[in-house]
């Protein structure tokens, strides 16, 4: 073994390297995370963003009640490498899943129940803004218990384990 251990490292690849979770992992804006055959794009609003509030004409608001403050969002990426629907995130907690949850795909029979959630990690809820005060929202990506599991993108190197999984295209390695 080399000193320091096995290393992978995605080439500059354009479909990416994906690493399936052992623990839960700090999302970044940007982060790509695949739960079952899902190529979902995570993006964190920007500060031009997140302070929309809901439409109003005369005083009186456009749609009726005004929505939640949304904070991220979740792009599906279709096989042809375009984004297709568009999930914003919200609450403390979004689960994703086949079957119960806040954000389901129902066509995806790789996806668990329960799959995976996405919290808002050291807030009750979602208290702290970003940028106010210099507190910033720690968005954690944590796989349930899925058949399956939950990979996220590479972004730099990456220390192996023993059984640990990882995705190359449509292939599924384990390094042992």
């Amino acid at each position: 073994m080399p000193p320091g251990g096995w290393r992978l490292k995605d080439l500059d690849s354009l479909n990416g390297v994906y690493v399936r979770l052992r623990e839960p992992v700090e999302l970044r804006d940007g982060d790509f995370i695949l739960p079952g055959q899902q190529v979902l794009h995570f993006e964190e609003f920007s500060e031009q963003e997140a302070p929309l509030g809901p439409a109003s004409t005369h005083g009186v608001m456009v749609f009726g009640t005004p929505e939640v403050a949304r904070v991220a969002r979740l792009v599906q990426y279709t096989t042809e490498g375009l984004g297709r629907d568009v999930h914003c995130l919200y609450r403390s907690e979004t689960v994703l899943g086949r079957e119960n949850g806040d954000i389901v795909f129902t066509d995806d029979p790789f996806l668990s129940r329960r799959h995976a959630s996405i919290r808002i990690d050291g807030t009750n809820g979602l208290d702290s803004a970003k940028g106010m005060g210099g507190s910033r929202r720690h968005f954690v990506l944590q796989d349930l218990g899925s058949s399956n599991g939950t990979a996220m993108r590479l972004r730099g190197d990456h220390t192996l384990v023993d059984a640990d999984l990882f995705r190359v295209g449509r292939h599924l390695f384990r390094f042992e």
